[in-house]
């Protein structure tokens, strides 16, 4: 268990007595230890999977808050769950990953010579968001390659590669409406622990994950439309084709014709010449190559 003061960072020992303001950062195994030492009692009304989800709760003179580090959107990926208790004088961080250690060296390396724990949470928050950024970049790069591809005059099945990216949007979305729900809650500021200078900067935050909720909502759009351009370019190519089987039908059907006649049992005159029959062979080419000459120059193939 680690303990921050004034940006000061110590060991925890169980001898010594915790003052305040301080941030105490510990993983799931030390979690009694820690809230113990941050004077929090906390009584579980939640279930174990209730609990790990994205909720905000007000205890009793404390702020209760989960949230998911990133959204699992990865097959294989697991979520990271950050607990935080907030009090007057204590912000208990409880998980282990990286952001935990990036908000570290956020509180080593701020401007600020000293910082209260409301200002700590508000660091933490910057850290969780700020990871959503580059996902939406990548998302947004990947729609734009399926777009360029969707141009080409042959531009494959791309249906698994929209489908997937449509579920890692719908996913994404409900995560940044959970956490902009969170933030609407913890505004309300119910146990008194944070200053206007403090609700002012949740705010600012809400803010963000507004901003990130309508860039979901575009790059849904913007991959609606991709996809409408997948349909329209294989419609082209669909009506290219049955207009090449078309005019190659009307090229043949004549012969085809001229086949049916020859093949009915009557006494034509012309079969008693020895010329009817290469005039029927030389009539019928130079007419496929007229046909064709005809068809080429109208671009109909």
């Amino acid at each position: 268990m680690i303990l921050l003061l004034n940006k000061t960072e110590k060991e925890y020992s169980p001898d010594e007595t915790i003052t305040g303001p301080s941030v105490i950062l510990a993983d799931y195994n030390e979690r009694n230890a820690a809230l113990k030492s941050a004077n929090i009692e906390i009584i579980p009304v939640f279930t174990d999977n209730e609990q790990k989800v994205i909720r905000f709760e007000s205890g009793n003179k404390y702020d209760y808050i989960s949230i998911f580090v990133s959204t699992p959107i990865e097959p294989g990926e697991k979520p990271f769950l950050i607990e935080i208790y907030i009090n007057q004088d204590f912000l208990v961080v409880i998980g282990d990953n990286p952001v935990i250690d990036r908000f570290r060296d956020d509180i080593a390396t701020h401007t600020m010579d000293t910082l209260t724990t409301q200002q700590m949470l508000s660091i933490l928050f910057n850290q969780v968001l700020s990871r959503n950024h580059d996902l939406l970049d990548t998302i947004e790069d990947e729609i734009a390659k399926l777009e360029e591809t969707a141009t080409m005059k042959n531009p494959g099945n791309h249906s698994k590669d929209i489908i997937a990216l449509r579920k890692k949007l719908l996913i994404l979305k409900r995560y940044f409406e959970e956490i902009y729900a969170l933030f609407e809650e913890l505004e309300e500021n119910q146990n008194n622990i944070y200053s206007r200078d403090n609700l002012k900067a949740f705010r600012v935050q809400r803010g963000k994950v507004n901003r990130l909720l309508n860039t979901v909502m575009s790059l849904r759009d913007y991959l609606s439309q991709v996809r409408e351009t997948y349909q329209n370019q294989l419609d082209i190519e669909l009506n290219n084709t049955m207009q090449f089987f078309t005019v190659v039908t009307s090229i043949f059907l004549p012969l085809t014709l001229l086949v049916g006649w020859y093949g009915m049992n009557l006494n034509m005159p012309e079969l008693k010449s020895d010329l009817a029959y290469p005039i029927v062979i030389i009539a019928s080419l130079v007419y496929v190559i007229l046909a064709v000459i005809f068809c080429k120059r109208k671009g109909w193939f």
